[in-house]
């Protein structure tokens, strides 16, 4: 594959995949408007009509960041990156509120031209599709099409099928149908609608954390990960809160009987099951998780374009790990998991 990079003459050390990164399609915004927390101003904020102005012009600069292909390139060349994994942004435009044939329909549309996009430009994207989790029947038939017409690499998912947690036994055919056709399976929150979190925007800063949190608790206490032990599974921004508070599921694990009814063993040992990205905006943070899942379970990721502007930076200036460690992290891993010859 000629990278970016090489096609303009300069000599490269290393080679770089973004894992996360978001596109918006318009006709799936106009559709989920109303059931989505990404709305605007955040609540809880006494605003002047001018700083109201200048969020919503804000607002209309990223939204077009995630639609404009030659902007992307032009910000993935300054940044170094060689390959974006695209993924549809939940927080605008999930469809999982609506009935399942419906909701279907609408992820064909986004991830028909997702597809299109990544078939414009193959050396510089690869993709994740979208699924109607809320219906198990509905979400295989879109992953195999993603799978298999579209060509993608997997789904990225949210925290909850509609009203079920990830652990419901109803989705145990959705798990093992990933699992057979070697899915990446992300799991990237759409966002707490509830009236607590819209103030602040803690739905954001807060709230996307703790669906994370909650969607990996979920997958183990259920038994998912023992089911299908092998199931490829990203947890976005880092894995939320549970990698750094899991001495408090563990406590529970031993203290309280019931909780383990369906684990074979301790909830800190699950952690070496999943993968993560490394969109923590932290430091001391990013460098704690190394330790603690392996450098084997994490994959470079800006949450393009709201997120971290310099994602290869943020990895290789971290003085607590290996030159090797940071290779993994910057594309091994992600070349490893995607099938991407590098």
């Amino acid at each position: 594959m000629a990278t970016a990079a090489k096609k303009k003459g300069r000599a490269r050390k290393s080679f770089a995949i973004d894992l996360h990164a978001h596109v918006i399609h318009p006709e799936l915004i106009e559709f989920s408007k109303a059931h989505v927390p990404y709305q605007g101003p955040p609540k809880g904020v006494n605003l002047s009509a001018a700083q109201k102005k200048k969020i919503i012009r804000h607002r209309e600069r990223i939204v077009s960041r995630f639609m404009d292909v030659k902007t992307r390139i032009r910000e993935m060349d300054k940044a170094r990156v060689d390959i974006q994994v695209l993924t549809g942004s939940l927080v605008h435009q999930c469809t999982y509120w609506a009935k399942p044939a419906e909701s279907l329909r609408m992820e064909r549309i986004s991830n028909d031209a997702l597809a299109e996009t990544i078939a414009a430009k193959p050396d510089r994207f690869r993709g994740l599709g979208g699924v109607p989790l809320q219906s198990t029947r509905h979400a295989i038939k879109e992953l195999e099409r993603c799978m298999g017409e579209l060509g993608l690499s997997g789904v990225q998912i949210s925290s909850r099928a509609g009203s079920k947690d990830l652990g419901h036994p109803s989705l145990d055919p959705f798990w093992k149908r990933a699992r057979e056709l070697g899915a990446l399976i992300v799991i990237h929150p759409a966002g707490i609608t509830d009236a607590r979190y819209a103030k602040w925007a803690l739905w954001n800063s807060v709230g996307q954390s703790l669906e994370e949190t909650m969607a990996m608790s979920y997958l183990f206490y259920e038994g998912v990960m023992d089911r299908f032990p092998k199931l490829n599974i990203l947890i976005a921004h880092g894995g939320g809160y549970l990698p750094y508070y899991i001495g408090r599921h563990d406590r529970n694990y031993i203290d309280k009987a019931p909780t383990r009814v369906n684990m074979s063993k301790s909830p800190s040992a699950y952690l070496r099951q999943f993968y993560y990205d490394s969109c923590v905006y932290d430091r001391d943070v990013f460098e704690f998780l190394v330790r603690k899942v392996g450098a084997g379970r994490i994959l470079m990721g800006s949450d393009y374009p709201v997120g971290e502007d310099d994602p290869i930076g943020f990895v290789r200036n971290s003085r607590k790990i290996s030159a090797a460690d940071k290779e993994k992290i910057l594309w091994k891993n992600a070349a490893r998991l995607l099938g991407i010859k590098v």
